[in-house]
């Protein structure tokens, strides 16, 4: 190779490292596009983010129960019931008929609707899905099924909309932020 197609070659290395760097006097004509900014419209999952195709509209929610603002629901032996609207819940039981309220967040499923918060320490959870449930006791029909979770213990029951009376109640009444976890004291050993 001859010392002039050497100096060719390496000066053609740096060139191909900036490929895509716009050059002072190397402008292209036409603007490259601009990519996609911010999260994705949908899940890729369910439509490929780099086709770049018009987003459609996903169904994700159950209607019936993302449209509705406030439940009502209720169980039966261990007895329960429990009134939720906006970031309040109150849970009552036999023992606890004034309720007690508890903070909580509503999240969006594709069977409906789940409110979770923090109930003397652990897990509160009612799920509310849209199936129709009969109450075993009274025979009366309901357009929700309803699970409810607090203290470790699952318990299953029906659900309802609320009346906006109770609706407008629960979402008066505010709840009590949840306690921090409580710190680990390490144990003191006696002095030797």
């Amino acid at each position: 190779m001859t010392p002039r197609l050497a100096l060719i070659a390496l000066m053609t290395l740096p060139l191909a490292a900036c490929e895509g760097v716009d050059l002072p006097g190397l402008r292209t004509s036409a603007p490259q596009a601009e990519g996609h900014k911010g999260p994705p419209g949908v899940s890729p999952l369910e439509q490929p983010i780099e086709t770049g195709a018009e987003a459609r509209p996903v169904s994700t929610a159950e209607p019936s129960t993302y449209n509705t603002a406030a439940f009502s629901a209720r169980g039966n032996e261990p007895f329960w019931a429990v009134d939720v609207a906006g970031g309040t819940a109150i849970y009552k039981t036999p023992d606890n008929q004034k309720g007690r309220p508890i903070r909580v967040n509503r999240l969006v499923f594709a069977q409906g609707v789940e409110y979770v918060g923090v109930h003397a320490g652990r897990p509160f959870a009612l799920n509310v899905r849209a199936a129709e449930c009969r109450d075993g006791m009274s025979g009366q029909d309901f357009p929700f099924t309803a699970r409810l979770t607090v203290s470790g213990r699952t318990e299953t029951g029906c659900a309802s909309a609320a009346t906006a009376e109770v609706a407008q109640a629960v979402a008066a009444t505010r709840a009590p932020a949840p306690a921090a976890p409580r710190q680990a004291t390490a144990a003191r050993r006696p002095a030797a």
